[in-house]
Order: C-alpha cells, then structure tokens, then sequence
C-alpha cells in the first residue's frame, strides 16, 4: 500500500497542528512497513521541525505551498501524476482540490467552524462548508482525535460513525522532564514571575479568555498578586477586546513561545487553566499533565476525555465556577500535588507510538475495506 500524506502543514509557521503532523509522522514512517508513505508535495525526509517557519528551506517552500495555493484558488484539481499509484491520500484543510480518482482520507481536529461559527474567521466557517459539501462525501475513512468530535460529526454532519476512527494524540516525551537551567533561561527569556497562573492557547474566541479573565479577577487580591497570570500563545484572531483585558488587568502576554523553551514554561507554573468552549483534543492539557502541573479546564467536548480524573472541571460560561476550582488548587496545596501526579500518571497514557500505531491500522482498513 503506497499513502500519499499531505504534509503541507509543515511547510508553514505553526504550533499545534504542524506540531501532531511531525510527531504522528516521526513515529510511523518507521513502523509502516510493509506498506509506503510519501510526503505530499512532493517532499523528502522528516527534517526537525521547526515552529518558527518551514521545514523545508525557504525556496523549496514557496515553490510547493505556490503550487498548492494555484490549485486552491484556480480550482483546478492537483495533477494526477502526484498521485501515480497512490492507494490513499491523507488529505489536510489546506488541499481543497485533490485529484479526482484517489481514495481520500483525512482528519477533523474539531468541528467548531460548524458548531461555534462565532468564534471563526469568515474564511474558516467557509472553508468548513466546503469541506463537508464536497470533501467529506469523498472521503473512505475520516479520523478524529477524541470521541467527542467523532460524536459530534455523526450528530450534526450525519456521517456514518464506521467511517470514522477515533485515534489519540501524544505528548512528547521532554514535557515530563526539563532541567532547572531551562526552567531559568525561559523565566529569563519571557521575564515571568517565580510563581503564575498559565494558559497556552491562540488568542481567540473558542479559548474563552474573557471568562478567563473575569474568573481570575474573582480571585482574592493576595492569590492574584503571589500568581500573576501568565498568557502564552499564537496571536489568534477577534481579540482586540481581549487583549485590551488583559493588558488592563497586567497579565503576562508572552506571545508566541519557542518550542524548546514550552516545556520549562509549564514546569515553571503554579496551575494551568484551559476553559475553552471547545476542545477536539486539547494538546496542552497533555503538555501540562506530563510536566505534573495541576489543570483546570472546561466540562465539555473532549476536555473531561483527556483529562479523566487528573484535573478540576468547571462551566466554561459561569467564571465563578472557574474562579472557584481555581483557587481551591492555589490555596490547597495538597490537592494541587495530588492533580499533579494524577495528571502526570495520564499523561503517560498517551504516546505517539499508539497514536502511529493506530494511525497504520486506519489505513490499512480502509484499504482492506
């Protein structure tokens, strides 16, 4: 079996999902034998990856993401001798146009374009339409990172749940352990307190930063002062109010973190607050859990999936029931110990050799089926 993976994601500046492609690929492509994996458009190797811009070099990167970007806008389909032989392509949202006679695959990291169109860009909910009118028909086999978003594209989509394969993310293995030198060089580098409150996420709508906000206002002035609230992150999208917030309120807006330094960010924190109104599979609550950091996160989507019993919930729209799980872990000192070690327990749990695991096992249903 030869798949034709697009891995158009790691030709661009990325965080999240750049960071699920390389490390998904890392761990398949030595374990995919007897079967074949080529990295769409037309790329060689897995270099390290790189947060800050391509993988690849800066010449070979414009010439591949041009040809993607013509066919995207032109609607021409992707020549088919990109995909001489290929029994599958792994389609990501950035090829709208695969070829026409090549089983298709793809993966949903979460549907909220549909379900919370609020919270998007125009050009994100349109692009979601478009993926479900014409993409998701074509499709012989679709994964998602959680029950939760298999779940919600049978209820809202229709799709046939046998289509879909629910396949865990990991976490890399240096979140659990940093050495106290990086834990100082990013203090040093991003100028963060001793002590503080964390939340890494882009800053847009479906974070729910401005429950956020209000939850750690709520917070008693001496809690407050000993754990500033430190806010880390890509620049996001519908956030000017926000950002206004959190200026006002003399939060820690580091921006966008380096990714040798994200570990030691999240050693270096007294508790880590997700509140999100969505999440498909939550990447940092992972991150968090592995560096024995106490988590508080929403009760919804796949939040309470990944978490398990290793974190406090509460209601992401009632900020005092965010305000409230999160000083019972700054002012307990035993609990927050105990979510510490349970989440690091979790955590362990997920690995990326599963994920590729299970990830070889889709594709050989869906072409054995």
């Amino acid at each position: 079996m030869r798949i034709l993976y697009d891995a158009t994601p790691l030709l661009m500046r990325s965080a999240g999902v750049k960071n699920y492609h390389h490390s998904l690929l890392t761990h398949l492509l030595p374990i995919i034998q007897p079967h074949q994996v080529d990295l769409f458009p037309l790329l060689q190797g897995l270099p390290p990856n790189n947060n800050e811009g391509s993988n690849y070099g800066s010449l070979a990167s414009k010439i591949r993401l041009g040809g993607v970007v013509a066919s995207n806008y032109s609607g021409m389909a992707i020549p088919p001798q990109l995909a001489t032989d290929a029994d599958v392509f792994h389609l990501t949202p950035f090829v709208r146009h695969p070829p026409k006679d090549v089983p298709l695959t793809s993966m949903v990291h979460d549907p909220t374009p549909l379900l919370l169109p609020e919270c998007h860009p125009e050009t994100n909910v349109r692009y979601f339409e478009y993926f479900a009118q014409t993409i998701l028909p074509r499709l012989r086999g679709l994964l998602t990172p959680s029950q939760a978003v298999k779940d919600d594209l049978v209820e809202h989509l229709g799709v046939d749940e046998q289509r879909i394969r629910v396949v865990h993310h990991g976490v890399d293995e240096d979140f659990f352990d940093t050495v106290p030198s990086t834990v100082g060089l990013a203090r040093q580098t991003y100028h963060l307190p001793d002590h503080y409150v964390l939340f890494v996420g882009a800053m847009e709508p479906r974070k729910n930063l401005t429950n956020l906000v209000r939850a750690y206002s709520l917070l008693p002035r001496d809690l407050r002062r000993r754990h500033p609230l430190v806010v880390t992150g890509a620049t996001g999208w519908k956030n000017k109010e926000i950002r206004k917030q959190l200026e006002a309120l003399g939060a820690h807006l580091t921006g966008y973190v380096r990714r040798a330094l994200l570990p030691a960010l999240y050693h270096g924190a007294s508790l880590f607050v997700l509140p999100s109104f969505y999440e498909g599979f939550g990447m940092p609550l992972l991150e968090a859990m592995a560096a024995r950091v106490p988590v508080v996160t929403s009760d919804v989507s796949a939040m309470p999936e990944v978490a398990g019993d290793a974190a406090l919930y509460a209601d992401p729209h009632d900020a005092e029931s965010i305000a409230d799980a999160m000083e019972r872990v700054l002012q307990q000192t035993e609990l927050a110990s105990a979510l510490g070690e349970a989440g690091r327990r979790r955590a362990r749990l997920f690995t990326w050799h599963e994920t590729a695991v299970d990830t070889k096992a889709f594709f050989e249903g869906v072409i054995g089926g």
